[in-house]
């Protein structure tokens, strides 16, 4: 099961496109080599931008949409299944070929491809397609806004001059075209989804290593649609070395909105400077960027337990001198009077 989240990872990490843009792309898996898992041997995913559109149900070789009330004419039926289909067959022909290569065989045998379509503020942009076998890289193709088609290949090439040239030629004048004019039409369809706009929530949290004295910075944007967002840390206005910034993955949340973060760690030295810290954000639901400013200083987490232990202290002290107090009084003699029959029983016995 490793291999199939390698893969995922290696395939997903390219395919983001730029702000202001949309994408159409097919996620399809091949598995072979271990009968015990409970996987259909061919699967395949469809997804405008990161909303899923539907999936390609290979037992029937037919497409079904992600919405249960939304209907699926013949034309995209026949055009989505026909894709799903050869897509299949390709990478079947190749798995086996690459288990025979690589000499892998026993155990569960993974091999992904995406394949996919952009428009770029409204023009075509490139189509890609990307490969990966048992969590390894090994092909991509793609095709670029000018028309220029560059392949490169890890694995080595089972197909002859002449079939490379004509796979060269369907990628060109067949797929890339099919592939823009369906996102055109799921960009229309799904134009409320696609255009939603949610703002993020930004905050910078402050922590102390108690190890090494350091102080990290972290800038925090969460709860944001869509995906593209413009997140630096500044120092003093001027924007953080590259090289000392940490994180800055783009990853999702449970509601669709999605999150990032990036830290950076301050020395005891850098702390003494006392510079600005700035986390600056820019997003498509923002008229203006977000600015959110921190001077480094004792870190929230470690002054609460400080003070919360020196109140203790005071307690327990003005505790014990009420004490003090209380027991250290001097004695006092009380004088309590005879009664009237004492006193009549001394006088007789003078």
């Amino acid at each position: 099961m490793m291999y199939l989240v390698l893969a995922v990872c290696i395939l997903s990490a390219s395919v983001f496109s730029q702000s202001g843009s949309h994408s159409l792309w097919v996620f399809a898996t091949f598995l072979t080599g271990d009968i015990s898992v409970q996987f259909p041997e061919f699967s395949a995913v469809v997804m405008l931008d990161d909303i899923v559109i539907g999936h390609y149900n290979a037992d029937d070789r037919s497409f079904v949409p992600s919405t249960v009330q939304e209907s699926v004419n013949i034309t995209e039926q026949i055009t989505i299944s026909t894709v799903c289909k050869g897509i299949h067959e390709g990478m079947k022909t190749k798995a086996y070929y690459l288990i025979d290569y690589l000499n892998h065989t026993r155990g569960l045998h993974v091999q992904q491809r995406l394949v996919g379509c952009e428009l770029l503020q409204n023009e075509p942009g490139q189509m890609m397609t990307l490969e990966a076998f048992n969590g390894e890289s090994g092909f991509e193709r793609r095709y670029d806004i000018q028309g220029d088609q560059q392949t490169h290949w890890k694995w080595p090439v089972i197909k002859s001059r002449a079939q490379l040239e004509y796979d060269a030629w369907l990628y060109a004048h067949f797929y890339r075209p099919l592939c823009i004019s369906q996102l055109r039409k799921y960009l229309k369809k799904e134009k409320k989804r696609v255009m939603a706009r949610v703002k993020p929530r930004v905050r910078v949290i402050q922590r102390t290593c108690s190890k090494t004295g350091k102080i990290q910075m972290t800038c925090l944007a969460t709860g944001f649609y869509p995906r593209h967002i413009n997140l630096t840390l500044l120092q003093d206005g001027q924007p953080v070395n590259e090289e000392r910034v940490m994180g800055g993955e783009l990853l999702p949340n449970a509601d669709g909105t999605y999150q990032m973060r990036k830290s950076v760690e301050l020395s005891a030295e850098e702390q003494r400077e006392r510079r600005t810290y700035t986390c600056t954000v820019n997003h498509l639901s923002l008229d203006n960027k977000l600015d959110i400013s921190i001077e480094p200083g004792l870190d929230p987490v470690i002054i609460f337990p400080s003070v919360l232990l020196l109140l203790c202290v005071f307690g327990v002290l003005a505790g014990f001198l009420m004490w003090r107090k209380k027991y250290k009084q001097p004695e006092q003699v009380t004088y309590t009077p005879t009664s009237a029959t004492d006193q009549t029983t001394e006088q007789s016995q003078l």
